[in-house]
């Protein structure tokens, strides 16, 4: 008999200490996703900053020339601007999509092989823009004033033909006084 109640007693104790291990085992494995998802909220946190960093580094005046290499002068109506020539189909289809900011003396200029209606919207943009359509004698045949990122899938168009297209800051327009039929002086490929 004695030896049955020391079996009970040591199984009994043997159920508390497996017990008060997966307490323990519990208890740590908690500890550990806390703290792992407190260092994925803190490298997040650092991610983002390192982030917020590097687009103000790169929005500082003097680095705009690293986002617009290879700006060429050119007019629109009166006014002496630089541009950033879009001349092949991938840079026509990116344009400033994915660009922290355009300077208000640079715009981005599209460069069709022929006249068209081409259409043009706001996919992966972080600005606001003034887009421009002119023909194949350098007039100014349509304009959108501050056309959002807001606005996409939406599409802007002309419905008169167009050769050039030029993206401007928003406000270009009106600040300048640029209208229909102002002519553009297209910079020297």
């Amino acid at each position: 008999m004695k030896s049955k109640i020391n079996l009970i007693s040591t199984y009994s104790l043997l159920g508390v200490l497996v017990i008060m291990l997966l307490g323990l085992a519990g208890a740590v494995y908690k500890h550990n996703e806390t703290a792992k998802t407190n260092v994925t909220k803190n490298t997040q946190t650092q991610v983002a900053t390192v982030q917020a960093e590097n687009i103000e580094a790169t929005t500082t005046e003097a680095s705009w020339q690293t986002i617009y290499p290879k700006t060429k002068p050119m007019k629109i109506g009166e006014v002496e601007v630089l541009a950033s020539v879009a001349e092949s189909w991938p840079d026509r289809i990116k344009g400033l999509s994915d660009t922290p900011y355009l300077p208000e003396n640079v715009v981005k200029v599209f460069i069709f092989d022929s006249a068209g209606l081409h259409s043009f919207w706001m996919k992966d943009m972080n600005y606001s823009i003034d887009i421009i359509w002119v023909d194949e004698k350098s007039e100014i045949v349509h304009i959108e004033e501050d056309a959002s990122p807001e606005s996409f899938p939406a599409m802007f168009v002309t419905e008169i033909p167009a050769m050039y297209v030029i993206e401007t800051v928003t406000g270009f327009v009106k600040a300048n006084g640029i209208s229909l039929g102002d002519k553009v002086v297209l910079p020297t490929l």
